[in-house]
């Protein structure tokens, strides 16, 4: 059996993050390390940075997939190598991706991972193209925004880990679509990847760009940023649109409540026909092959890429989570935690 170090650096939650988020509701710790009883050991190659995070560290148990306080070690999607198993679905030596703890070394549920045996796919598309990252994208598009031929497609965040994927999607399916992101340099990747048209949310008049862009109104609008961005589009609806609400990273980070935005235009849903639906990737475990098959089938054709933004050590991972939050990530951001 291999060597099981002694310890572990692991952060840790110092104190529920309320308001604006700030790294110091982290701890670094050095934490023990077992031999697994029944489950797997792993050690953590990659860590995936997503704006779930920020939500899971306000500590309401409701946002929580796997419910953790005030002295647990912190939870996030990671891939890493099985390094003891005692678990008959796992090997040492397996190539997995699940959730556990931010550490160099820890334990891992079984139930809550999956084994990649495809050498062609990088590490990096494990924790994008193919994760709850591109699940999201596939689920939003295809099952609660349904497209049908002909639809005009809006992304926001479309420069992001998620939005950009459905960018690719929508366009791979012959779609029209418009994307909407943060600054000159994500619009012009949204363009490259697929757009047709790019809307920044930060200099442009959206609700006059979406009107010049979308003349017979929206069909389909994958939401990933909520707040002004929403009621823009909900005055640009056509008749029966559907809106997949992935995120509302607008709204993540406020530093009261109280300044959460008011949505205006929300009795445009009933004039319209429209309907707005949230999902969660979990929801779909059930149905994950039938959308991994989707998104398998654009990566292999080269319909879908995925760009990394890498940061280097576990320790960088606090403050990874305020570069997603303000916009400085350029695609899915990722720590390098170890080498395989």
């Amino acid at each position: 059996m291999p060597t099981i170090p002694p310890t572990s650096g692991a952060w840790v939650v110092d104190h529920a993050a309320l308001g604006e988020y700030s790294p110091d509701c982290l701890r670094w710790e050095e934490r023990p390390v077992t031999a697994p009883d029944g489950g797997v050991l792993v050690r953590t190659i990659l860590l995936s940075i997503d704006p779930t995070t920020r939500n899971w560290l306000t500590l309401d148990r409701s946002k929580q997939f796997i419910p953790f306080g005030v002295g647990d070690v912190m939870i996030g999607s990671a891939l890493g190598v099985v390094h003891v198993s005692d678990h008959p679905g796992f090997r040492e030596g397996d190539i997995v991706t699940g959730l556990w703890g931010w550490s160099e070394y820890a334990a891992a549920d079984p139930a809550l991972l999956e084994r990649h045996d495809d050498d062609a796919i990088p590490d990096e598309a494990f924790l994008s193209v193919f994760s709850h990252i591109g699940r999201a994208a596939a689920i939003g598009l295809l099952e609660i925004a349904a497209l049908r031929p002909g639809d005009v497609v809006v992304v926001s965040g479309a420069a992001g880990a998620t939005g950009s994927l459905a960018v690719q999607i929508a366009a791979a399916r012959g779609h029209r679509v418009v994307a909407i992101a943060g600054g000159a340099e994500k619009c012009a990747y949204a363009r490259s990847i697929g757009a047709d048209a790019a809307i920044d949310h930060r200099s442009d008049d959206v609700a006059a760009r979406l009107r010049e862009e979308c003349p017979d109104g929206i069909d389909v609008y994958f939401d990933n940023l909520g707040g002004a961005t929403l009621d823009a589009v909900l005055a640009t609806m056509a008749v029966g649109c559907r809106i997949a609400l992935c995120g509302a990273m607008s709204q993540y980070d406020l530093a009261d409540p109280d300044d959460a935005y008011g949505v205006k235009n929300l009795p445009q849903l009933l004039w319209h026909r429209a309907r707005i639906q949230g999902y969660v990737v979990p929801d779909y475990a059930a149905r994950y092959a039938e959308f991994d098959r989707v998104l398998l089938d654009l990566w292999r054709s080269g319909a879908l890429t995925a760009r990394a933004d890498m940061l280097d050590g576990l320790q960088s991972a606090p403050e990874a989570v305020s570069r997603n939050l303000d916009g400085r990530n350029r695609g899915k951001l990722m720590v390098r935690v170890s080498g395989r």
